[in-house]
């Protein structure tokens, strides 16, 4: 008896001293993983679809869907981060030039009510500004360093979801036989997770792209200078559930109407409008409807959240989390039932 509690727990040592190892050979690629599960999930309906089109060669149908992804994804990303760069450049050098006058509209519009109540106060947008860009500007070589990273990092994310896509089914059934949850349990975890994984990430995703398209869009059209950099920053702050959208538009707005030109303040007070009814009203409620109900809120908290402890990554990996979350919680609810 003696000899099968020492076997049975110098198996559990060895066993959790492996797993540990295992979790830090496997931790410097943890982005890399979560970004190809994450995309092998989402683009899993178009892999099928050409698979049954080239007759069942799963590689040739990986191939081109990592392909497709780094030609409509990838590539486009890497030219917006171009264009954010040089836009940011352009308000650096504008900044050290005397400023822009929107910068001084924009600090006039908030300092003069709030003086006529504290006479002395002051708030200087553009020493605000000098300083972040400075700092940026400072870790130059930084970024050029996590350039490479990056490029690395993005050409092993492509790979493992070529693998992931060709070999699904497959890694699946394996983690299947071996998970001690059983099989029945594992199944449905898996494919609760499938769904609400695909259902968050869309909503999530999607929901952002459209927006900050169009934030890009009608800041570009009504004249807002480097409109992609600011309507990245609006696609950010317009990811705050039912108020964003609209603090998106408002500075710009107050900014069109600032400078006298009220036909492109109503074009684009007009334009965020719609952009707030399409996205926040409709496109919002019928991604997150599709097999999941769960209030915007919380999918905030799992960006912000996810944002503080995974940095930029986050943004994936928090909605991830609660996706995975919610997966476990619906399959305990269905063993309860059946028990």
């Amino acid at each position: 008896m003696q000899k099968g509690n020492l076997e049975s727990s110098s198996f559990l040592v060895l066993f959790v001293g492996i797993s540990l190892l295992l979790f830090f050979v496997f931790a410097p690629f943890f982005a890399v993983l979560t970004l190809a599960t994450v995309s092998a999930v989402l683009l899993h309906a178009p892999y099928e679809k050409l698979t049954r089109l080239f007759g069942g060669w799963k590689s040739l149908a990986a191939i081109v869907t990592v392909g497709l992804m780094l030609v409509f994804v990838i590539v486009p990303l890497f030219f917006l981060g171009v264009q954010i760069f040089h836009e940011a450049q352009g308000l650096y050098a504008s900044i050290y030039g005397n400023g822009p006058q929107y910068i001084h509209f924009i600090q006039n519009a908030i300092e003069n009510p709030v003086q006529r109540l504290f006479p002395e106060f002051t708030f200087n947008v553009q020493a605000y500004l000098e300083n972040i860009l400075v700092a940026i500007s400072n870790n130059l070589g930084l970024f050029a360093y996590q350039t490479l990273f990056i490029t690395f990092e993005t050409f092993l994310m492509l790979l493992t979801l070529f693998f992931f896509l060709r070999d699904g089914r497959g890694l699946l059934s394996s983690f299947t036989r071996i998970s001690p949850l059983g099989k029945e349990m594992t199944s449905n975890i898996l494919g609760n997770m499938y769904k609400t994984i695909g259902s968050v990430m869309k909503g999530t995703l999607l929901v952002v792209i459209i927006r900050w398209v169009c934030i890009s869009i009608g800041f570009f059209l009504f004249g807002i200078p480097n409109a992609v950099l600011w309507g990245s920053i609006g696609g950010i702050v317009g990811a705050i559930p039912g108020l964003g959208t609209p603090f998106a538009f408002i500075p710009a707005v107050v900014y069109l109407y600032l400078q006298g030109n009220i036909f492109a303040t109503v074009g684009l007070a007009a334009f965020g409008i719609a952009t707030i009814i399409l996205v926040d009203n409709i496109l919002s409620p019928y991604f997150f409807g599709k097999g999941l109900a769960i209030a915007p809120i919380f999918v905030l908290f799992s960006i912000l959240g996810g944002i503080v402890f995974f940095g930029p990554l986050g943004f994936i990996i928090g909605p991830l989390v609660l996706s995975v979350f919610l997966s476990v919680v619906r399959t305990s609810g269905l063993v309860e039932r059946e028990s």
